[in-house]
């Protein structure tokens, strides 16, 4: 019976150990989408009115999940304002906004490239900020990762990126990516008591507040966010599958394993990007896909086989 009994604690603890992980990959399936529909529609779409509604839609739609969350602990949550609005700022405007206008100046190959910067900037600011120690697994699996996505954006040719020439486009992605990677890195400020929606819908709610006059001034100055079903069906989706969905599992992930090896899942959704832009773009799928997968999968391996610090100091602090 004790065996039994032991037999099933290493399965039940062999299970939690991989629900993040598990959160990671279909949060990165759900990302993808973003990437596609931003360059599919980056001429329809004008990024702040894109991500004014994507927060508006998402917050409206968690409200019922987490409203009661937010009244239990809104001292908590009044006490850690200054906070949230930095996170808000990171991750709506300056993350978000500025990623979706990115994709009107800048390629896929370009934008891909200075994506993969994301695990490397979280690494860095978590060892600025936190002092956050690398061990060898952790770093050789970034390396491999990288690589890997970079084998693929090359399309297997490594001397493609000679080419590579940063516009605004690039610099814009790559600034944003530097907000984003210190929104991950913020997470674990966030106090414990206030759970994943209820984290989430604070910050959306303030992302609205923040983006509505820049919304205003876009509508006034550049255009207004066209009215019909392909704009509304989009609105939708990233509303409830990419804001809340999709980040409420990354968000989740983070506060589990940390950000630095949470943040293999920008390679992993690189990957499903490529494979819905073959499918739903009609681009040719050839064997560099298939060599970057193994590589991409061979990196994150070797990141979940490390030992993540920022785990520790968030459960411990």
């Amino acid at each position: 019976m004790s065996k039994f009994t032991t037999e099933n604690e290493a399965d039940d603890s062999s299970t939690r150990s991989a629900l993040p992980y598990a959160m990671i990959v279909a949060a990165a399936m759900i990302l993808a989408s973003n990437h596609i529909l931003a360059r599919y529609l980056n001429g329809v779409l004008p990024p702040m009115g894109l991500v004014f509604w994507r927060m508006a839609i998402g917050s409206i739609v968690i409200l019922p999940f987490a409203y009661r969350g937010v009244l239990i602990h809104r001292r908590l949550i009044l006490a850690h304002w200054k906070l949230f609005v930095v996170m808000a700022c990171l991750f709506v405007p300056l993350g978000n906004g500025m990623i979706y206008a990115a994709y009107n100046f800048t390629t896929a190959l370009n934008g891909g490239v200075v994506s993969t910067a994301q695990p490397a900037l979280t690494v860095l600011l978590s060892w600025l900020l936190f002092r956050d120690i690398i061990n060898v697994k952790q770093g050789a699996g970034i390396f491999i990762a990288a690589f890997g996505v970079l084998f693929i954006i090359t399309r297997g040719v490594p001397t493609n990126l000679l080419s590579f020439q940063p516009n605004v486009g690039d610099l814009l992605i790559l600034i944003a990516t530097v907000f984003v990677a210190l929104h991950n890195v913020l997470l674990r400020r966030v106090p414990k008591q206030i759970g994943t929606f209820s984290f989430m819908l604070v910050i959306q709610v303030i992302g609205v507040v923040i983006t509505l006059p820049l919304y205003i001034a876009e509508t006034v100055l550049l255009r207004p966010v066209p009215v019909n079903l392909v704009t509304i069906s989009t609105l939708l989706w990233i509303g409830i599958a990419i804001t809340t969905v999709a980040v409420g599992l990354t968000n989740t992930a983070v506060r589990l394993i940390g950000a630095n090896k949470a943040s293999m899942g920008n390679y992993v959704r690189s990957l499903f990007t490529a494979f819905l832009a073959t499918v739903l773009l009609g681009e040719d799928l050839h064997l560099f896909h298939a060599v970057a997968l193994a590589l991409v999968l061979g990196g994150v391996y070797l990141m979940t086989r490390g030992r993540s610090v920022a785990t520790d100091i968030v459960q411990n602090r």
